[in-house]
């Protein structure tokens, strides 16, 4: 991981009046633990301390044991809670808990300095979650906090998260973490839309650098060539003749060649010679791009890759276990950071939880054509039988755009059809959250659009066409496209879009490509090596377990690649995907989830595992050549996902 911008943890400093009076928050539980966890000694006679008095012991355990600084306002809050805590031992008891500030302040990623601000969040974590510290440091009584995984409801740990309401973050190059956003204006500026594609060109670069294939070796390492260097467009100036990378986002110029662009400045490329790595390129894709800077200012190109993705556990760590989602809820720190006490009992209760599945349909439900609600009956059918936590339907849910005119009535008469139908299943009902995601044939977007790729974020399918299906669900949730699923510790994400067919009329046609065992470039981590979230199922499962190896599951991989090395489910200009940008955030696949399902119809069915995510695609509910109808089962145990076909 990179040295840390000792910039970004420049605090404000707090006046020491101020920080007494923010002392004054840390008030005594109204509710007192019991007699028997209180301890026998008499509670300590407070005392005044000074700074100086307390700087030698807090700098013995804080800087010198944890390599941390201590601001002054960060000094002074701690000379009065410990002369407050402690008394005149103050000497003895209060190293056990300095050694647990430091220790909480390094597993959080606070930074290098310790300000009163944040200092006090630590300091109320270590009293709420702590019942003993080492030493004798428990006189003061602690409330007993009921732990929330004890009784426990799995709908209490499921939420889906609309696009337009996900928590905002945005991400900041020039220090190296992420920000909590306000929420975004109805009209985003200029400013906002090439900020997006800065925080994107970053996003990357760090990740990159965290690799090890791009970290410069130690003095004494043998083989000095072994790393990859990035080099900025505009440090190219004078370097004729000489190889160089580069990381920039592809784009068409003016002049109908392809060109490379980062902050620093944009160089055209020649392609003629380039030699592809894995995956689809695409303008509107970051990528890394081998070759040789030329005296006419172009870059004669050798290779193009698509940046290596990252394990989710390596990017969590790297940006200090941020709660994104807030799928911690009652785990999260005051800050919005995740309890890794908590996420691994949570983990515990998904895996003692063999029989939970999430069903994914195929895509295309057309309500308007018969055949469509008879297959739904002998689905429904098999699913009533052990019914599943959720079961998500993916549009268009009409075969035909809709419009304004004539159309409407039409459109709540089939999701009144589905009422109907659904009401012959009460088991399924009731326990069964039904998740809806529209397509491109679903108002409002399609008046504009007339079936073509509407804008995303796409908003929920409105509620004035759904009340009939509302009645008769328990649960539903008209979610937006893409959205995400949370379920304990689990990020899932959903979407439907045609991404096979964008990717293969978009593709860039070169002379050679390179095989996944002769890409010398390929700095992926090893799955097989490198323990990630899925365990022993990180391989690529294919739809059909008799079917070999074909040219259609090398698609498969191209595309999955793709989108999880981009980290962005629209790595596309505006021409051909037109995003708001100020929504670009519940795009970003940055860290990646534990599963992604893409519903694509103009693609096969697959599931496949990349750097510890899992991707699934149901593609079409109602195949054109066959008369069955197929789903995805994925279980939330084993992080994988199994398929089921019937007839109909």
């Amino acid at each position: 991981m990179p040295s840390p911008n000792l910039q970004s943890f420049a605090f404000t400093s707090v006046s020491s009046a101020s920080t007494l009076s923010s002392f004054n928050s840390f008030k005594r539980p109204t509710n007192a633990a019991p007699s028997a966890l209180r301890s026998p000694s008499p509670a300590p006679l407070p005392i005044e301390l000074q700074p100086f008095q307390v700087r030698p012991v807090a700098y013995r355990i804080l800087s010198k044991k944890h390599g941390l600084n201590l601001k002054s306002s960060g000094l002074d809050l701690l000379a009065t809670y410990i002369g407050r805590k402690y008394g005149r031992d103050w000497r003895t008891k209060s190293e056990p808990f300095l050694d647990q500030i430091g220790r909480r302040w390094k597993e959080q990623d606070r930074g290098l300095f310790i300000d009163a601000q944040l200092l006090q969040v630590v300091i109320r974590e270590v009293e709420l979650r702590s019942s003993s510290f080492t030493g004798s440091v428990t006189e003061t009584p602690i409330d007993i906090v009921e732990d929330p995984l004890e009784s426990f409801c799995p709908q209490e740990f499921f939420h889906v998260w609309d696009a337009f309401a996900q928590p905002r973050w945005t991400y900041n190059g020039m220090r190296k973490h992420f920000e909590k956003a306000s929420r975004p204006s109805l009209l985003p500026s200029a400013q906002q839309q090439v900020h997006t594609l800065s925080a994107r060109y970053y996003l990357l670069l760090h990740r990159l650098l965290r690799n090890e294939e791009f970290q410069p070796p130690s003095f004494h390492a043998s083989n000095v060539a072994s790393w990859h260097a990035i080099t900025l467009i505009k440090n190219l100036l004078g370097r004729h003749g000489k190889s160089c990378l580069i990381l920039g986002l592809l784009v068409r110029g003016s002049n109908g060649n392809w060109w490379a662009e980062d902050p620093s400045g944009r160089l055209e490329l020649e392609l003629d010679n380039a030699v592809a790595g894995e995956g689809y390129f695409v303008p509107g894709c970051m990528l890394l791009v081998d070759g040789v800077y030329t005296r006419t200012e172009k870059l004669q190109v050798k290779a193009v890759h698509h940046p290596p993705a990252e394990f989710r556990s390596t990017s969590r760590e790297a940006y200090g276990y941020l709660d994104f989602m807030g799928i911690g809820g009652i785990g999260s720190t005051p800050d919005g950071r995740f309890d890794l006490a908590i996420e691994r009992r949570m983990v515990a209760e998904e895996e003692r939880k063999v029989d939970t599945k999430i069903v994914a349909l195929g895509g295309d439900l057309y309500l308007d054509d018969l055949r469509t609600l008879d297959a739904l009956g002998k689905t429904f059918d098999v699913l009533e039988r052990k019914p599943p936590l959720a079961v998500i339907l993916f549009g268009s849910f009409m075969s035909f755009p809709f419009y304004n005119s004539g159309a409407s009535s039409r459109y709540k008469d089939n999701f009144d059809q589905l009422a109907q139908l659904l009401l012959k299943y009460p088991g399924l009902c009731a326990s069964t959250t039904f998740i809806f995601v529209p397509g491109n044939n679903d108002p409002w977007g399609s008046t504009a659009s007339a079936g073509g790729p509407v804008l995303w974020p796409q908003r929920c399918i409105p509620e004035i066409f759904t009340s009939q299906v509302r009645r008769a669900l328990k649960k539903a949730i008209w979610a937006s496209n893409p959205s995400r699923l949370c379920y304990f510790s689990q990020e899932i994400v959903i979407c439907r879009d045609d991404l096979a067919s964008r990717l293969r009329r978009n593709n860039i046609r070169f002379k050679s490509s390179l095989s996944a065992t002769s890409d010398k470039m390929d700095t992926s981590p090893d799955e097989d090596t490198q323990a990630d979230d899925l365990g022993p199922h990180a391989d690529a499962q294919p739809l059909f377990p008799d079917e070999k190896q074909s040219e259609e599951n090398f698609e498969t991989e191209k595309m999955v690649r793709t989108v999880l090395d981009q980290g962005h489910l629209s790595p596309w200009p505006s021409s051909l995907r037109p995003v708001i940008s100020e929504y670009e955030h519940a795009l970003s696949l940055t860290p990646l989830p534990h599963a992604i399902i893409i519903c694509d119809p103009t693609a096969s069915g697959y599931a496949h595992s990349y750097t510890g995510c899992h991707a699934m695609n149901p593609s079409r509910f109602q195949p054109f050549d066959k008369r069955r109808v197929t789903w995805f089962e994925y279980s939330t145990a084993t992080r994988t996902s199994t398929t089921n076909s019937i007839p109909y």
